[in-house]
């Protein structure tokens, strides 16, 4: 009944969104909607924002909403570039979400994506370019405050926190044709996006390209609706590490040894270049890690979905709908042998570390 929903179905459309450098769809709705819950921890460009609707509500995996696109049920919110979203509707009580069954109890997020307008072809584009920094710092010794605690003096002066991070550019490109002509209307949309981490060697690149096609037949009772989006995205994820050694190791040591060998002599020596002390517990170079080691990814989705509706009288329809998405993985890790962490230089039966991980996930509706 429509006053048990009112208060639970929230919509949200294109002006009302969040502005700025989005670079997930998620971001659109942030602090929009009571009660729905969307943050990314530790400012990861490459992590997936996490989306919670008042709260955890059931015991198991199923605690992120369903996501519902141009009608395809549990389809992936990150093969949808913020640019092309037209509306999203967010579903958050059990009566709302009734129709999805099971899949919705923890509440229901309906992406409409933008479509075409009969009249002559119209092209625009959007660009944006962004810089991101740091907002709060960890309150660590100085150099000067470290050596009169009695900490060892190695001889340099470094600010970790600083050598491992940057002022990180971001730039967006969008550009779109949209038209029609008769009973038919079309919009394509490219997207490429450039987004740098905070941290050095973080960030990703992103091309998205979407396709929209809806026309009517046999006196406008049949309704053909056609969806099919692409996107590959290269990212480069960076160690977790790097920021946890940046507060933990000594402020007085250089970043590099000049003119050092791969394989030290003495405690207090280099491999690669990198200064490292060698001989204590849970310390290492922290530029060493970010620039070293090479953890990197490709992932390619392709979905595409055709919607047919039809008219049989003024108060019965009948709808078909498929939808396949096929999302393909591809993560690379390698370490070097110069790489006191995990490449581990002085260790005799370890000589670097690389790992390969491949997956291919298939959806069919």
């Amino acid at each position: 009944k429509q006053k048990e929903i009112t208060s639970a179905v929230v919509q949200v459309t294109a002006e009302e969104f969040n502005k700025g450098p989005i670079n997930n769809a998620a971001q659109l709705l942030q602090g929009k909607v009571a009660g729905l819950s969307i943050y990314n921890k530790g400012g990861n460009p490459n992590a997936a924002a996490t989306i919670r609707l008042r709260g955890l509500s059931t015991v198991g995996a199923n605690i992120s909403p369903l996501v519902v696109v141009d009608g395809v049920v549990g389809a992936s919110l990150d093969n949808v570039d913020p640019n092309d979203i037209e509306s999203i509707n967010v579903l958050k009580d059990g009566s709302a979400a009734a129709i999805y069954g099971s899949r919705g109890s923890s509440g229901v997020i309906i992406v409409t994506t933008k479509g075409g307008k009969s009249g002559d072809m119209q092209l625009s584009y959007n660009g944006q370019l962004s810089s991101s920094s740091i907002l709060n710092r960890i309150d660590v010794m100085t150099p000067e405050e470290f050596r009169a605690a009695g900490g060892s003096d190695l001889g340099g002066e470094t600010d970790w926190t600083e050598a491992v991070t940057r002022n990180a550019i971001s730039q967006i490109h969008n550009i779109s044709a949209s038209g029609g002509f008769g009973n038919t209307t079309y919009r394509i949309s490219a997207n490429l996006r450039e987004k740098e981490g905070i941290v050095i060697n973080t960030g990703f690149e992103q091309f998205n390209s979407r396709a929209n096609i809806s026309t009517r037949a046999l006196n406008d009772k049949l309704k053909v609706d056609f969806n099919a989006s692409f996107t590959q995205r290269q990212s480069s994820f960076g160690n977790d590490l790097v920021l946890k050694y940046a507060t933990l190791f000594n402020p007085t040591a250089p970043v590099y040894t000049e003119g050092s060998e791969y394989f030290p002599g003495n405690s207090g020596d280099a491999i690669g270049g990198y200064f490292e002390t060698f001989g204590l517990f849970d310390s290492f170079n922290p530029v060493s890690i970010a620039e070293q080691h090479d953890l990197t990814g490709e992932r390619t989705e392709l979905n595409y979905n055709l919607s047919l509706g039809y008219d049989l009288t003024d108060d019965l329809d009948i709808q078909f709908r498929a939808a396949r998405q096929t999302s393909v993985n591809q993560n690379r890790n390698y370490v070097p042998t110069t790489a006191l962490l995990v490449g581990n230089a002085l260790s005799p039966t370890r000589r670097g570390s690389a790992s390969f991980n491949d997956n291919r996930y298939e959806f069919k509706l």
